[in-house]
């Protein structure tokens, strides 16, 4: 399946149709739906990151995966100084570059390598909705090791990923793995998980949960918001503060995708 399957072309002819939180999101559900989703994540990950250090006024970051910015974004609100970006396609390279001139853009694979001359330089990386779309097993480990490799001793890895209980379920552009296995090549690569917290409860599809209703919620909403994208909008809003409510009330669980943040081991 991984050998079929060609991610910069997928990416590359995806984003140049929708360069907009509708190509790099839920692209069948239409962009209002997709805009409340990545209010969601913006509050998620800057919570995270400000948990872990009070201000990030001077640093210098890296965020993986770019696609339109939006991460870019978030680092820039949290107040780092030297913010770096890398996505695989050139659509979103040039389409960066443009929208963040100050900013230092880079075209690459996370998988294959990391950038030439950035080791031990950056004090935190993201990589946001990206490590599971890398479909072959060899290179989602690598991606680790290259991320590894551009942090300080003690920098901060913040991504998502399924964090599956159970095992592994792949499909065409995308693999939920196991939290066995990827805690696995986190240890390999030198990285240690400090905090895990679920992304959404309600409005993701819950590939690690086996509840029923569930299961049959995520149908229902999915087959009315993929025909009729207004009400998609509609139903996003609604859903919004209750599903800002049970991000609270969750603890380091939940039904489907998880922010994990790690540190880099200290070399003795």
């Amino acid at each position: 399946m991984s050998e079929q399957f060609n991610a910069k072309e997928y990416w590359e002819k995806r984003l140049q149709g929708n360069y907009d939180l509708h190509g790099v999101g839920l692209i069948e559900w239409g962009a209002q739906f997709n805009q409340w989703l990545y209010r969601i994540r913006r509050h998620g990950f800057l919570k995270s990151m400000l948990k872990e250090k009070a201000s990030w006024d001077g640093t210098k970051v890296l965020d993986v995966g770019s696609g339109t910015g939006f991460y870019l974004a978030c680092w820039k609100e949290l107040g780092a100084e030297h913010i770096h970006g890398m996505d695989l396609t050139e659509v979103a390279a040039q389409n960066l570059q443009e929208k963040f001139p100050d900013m230092n853009i880079h075209c690459g694979d996370i998988g294959a390598n990391g950038l030439t001359g950035m080791d031990q330089t950056f004090d935190a990386i993201s990589c946001m909705d990206v490590l599971f779309h890398i479909v072959d097993d060899e290179m989602y480990g690598h991606a680790f090791k290259h991320i590894t490799q551009m942090l300080k001793d003690d920098g901060l890895f913040v991504f998502s990923d399924s964090w599956l209980k159970g095992e592994d379920v792949r499909g065409v552009h995308i693999v939920h793995r196991s939290r066995r296995l990827v805690s696995q090549l986190l240890e390999q690569a030198g990285l240690e998980v400090v905090e895990v917290r679920p992304m959404f409860v309600l409005m993701n599809a819950p590939v690690d949960s086996h509840n029923a209703l569930l299961k049959s919620w995520w149908w229902c909403l999915y087959q009315l918001s993929a025909r009729f994208h207004r009400l998609a909008g509609f139903l996003a809003a609604l859903l919004y503060p209750l599903e800002r409510l049970l991000l609270k009330a969750s603890g380091s669980d939940g039904p489907t995708t998880k922010v994990i943040v790690c540190r880099k081991r200290a070399r003795d």
